[in-house]
């Protein structure tokens, strides 16, 4: 089953629902691993990681282990990409997709970066932060500010790969 209206030749999403989760679930996975250069190369990169292992833990950030901090920022980027899938499908029947980049109408993909973006953003700036930050909430300022680059660099390589990715099927 197609999306849209590819098979009428208006590039909405040329590509079948679960050729496209697919290629979301491999952006995640890529765009994670590629999130570990700048979360290492930063003094507290990882902090925004531990806090939302926490939530999910209900323990303090600084007690959360490693590998789970990793699993849920790995997880976390899987999920915002199968978002990102959906806002994109969605869009793509609803959002004009003359101009596209191989398959991947641009007006839906650009809304589907930035808002995935921004909502990832938002959603630990304003929920998992307050509730979960736990001993480093006196650090608030420096762990969201963390997160937004995170959430920033996580849209641009997703909105720079998914078009790339989709010409190797």
């Amino acid at each position: 089953m197609l999306i849209g209206t590819a098979s009428e030749g208006r590039h909405v999403l040329d590509y079948p629902l679960s050729q496209w989760a697919f290629v979301c679930v491999v952006a995640g996975a890529v765009v994670g691993l590629l999130l570990n250069v700048p979360m290492v190369t930063q003094d507290r990169g990882y902090l925004p990681a531990h806090v939302a292992a926490a939530g999910l833990t209900r323990v303090d950030p600084a007690t959360v282990g490693r590998p789970l901090v990793v699993a849920v920022h790995h997880g976390t980027a899987l999920v915002a990409a199968l978002l990102y899938g959906a806002v994109v499908a969605g869009l793509s029947s609803v959002l004009p997709t003359a101009i596209s980049l191989n398959g991947v109408p641009l007006l839906p993909h650009i809304a589907g970066a930035a808002g995935v973006s921004a909502f990832i953003y938002y959603f630990f700036a304003r929920i998992a932060m307050p509730r979960f930050g736990g001993s480093f909430r006196n650090d608030t300022d420096e762990i969201v500010q963390q997160w937004a680059l995170t959430a920033f660099i996580f849209g641009t390589a997703l909105a720079l790969f998914v078009p790339v990715l989709v010409t190797w099927l």
